[in-house]
């Protein structure tokens, strides 16, 4: 295990700075798809080629038949975008700091043991983190078809972080219980 840690460590490391700047440009995109939605958006299409603009998983057109730009669909991808790389940035985050809190080489370890509370915490986030995504873009997919129409509009949203979402909430007990366990034995010494 420990080592597999050190690679881990900065493959997490990596992703969590890269999914950070995604996030800072999203929000750029945000910014942009209010200010100049027209402008961004063939901005987009042209970058796009089809028209179809995908991220984590979130995949919209962004131009009706005509090949028009679908201002609410620019910014439906802006949101869809930010939020995604906002949980991503989470989750990647809290690996890191798992490894680096089950080394006790955080302010906040309480020794070398991946048995503390606020790795369950942590572990517990990062399934959250993952049923955000799917979740999140699942409501911008239908707020689409909606605000567009259901004639006007092709989006596609994949579900898998769900299931790993789950798998880590079920491990966030299996640390909840691995910490209780833990505790009660250093109790009896």
């Amino acid at each position: 295990m420990k080592n597999l840690n050190k690679p881990v460590k900065i493959i997490s490391l990596i992703f969590q700075i890269i999914f950070l700047i995604g996030s800072v440009a999203m929000l750029a995109a945000v910014i942009a798809s209010f200010a100049a939605a027209d402008s961004f958006g063939n901005f987009l299409l042209k970058q796009t080629g089809n028209g179809q603009i995908a991220t984590n998983g979130f995949e919209i057109t962004l131009a009706d038949g005509n090949g028009n730009v679908i201002p609410a669909a620019v910014r439906i991808f802006s949101f869809a975008g930010l939020f995604s790389m906002l949980c991503m940035t989470m989750i990647f985050r809290n690996i890191y700091l798992i490894l680096k809190t089950s080394e006790g080489k955080t302010w906040f370890s309480k020794g070398a043991t991946p048995f503390q509370k606020d790795n369950t915490r942590m572990v517990r986030e990062t399934g959250i983190f993952s049923i955000m995504i799917p979740v999140i873009e699942l409501i911008l997919s239908s707020l689409a078809k909606l605000i567009i129409g259901v004639d006007n509009v092709e989006t596609s949203v994949q579900i898998t972080g769900i299931a790993m979402g789950l798998a880590m909430l079920c491990f966030s007990q299996i640390f909840a219980y691995g910490q209780k366990l833990e505790e009660e034995t250093e109790g009896l010494i």
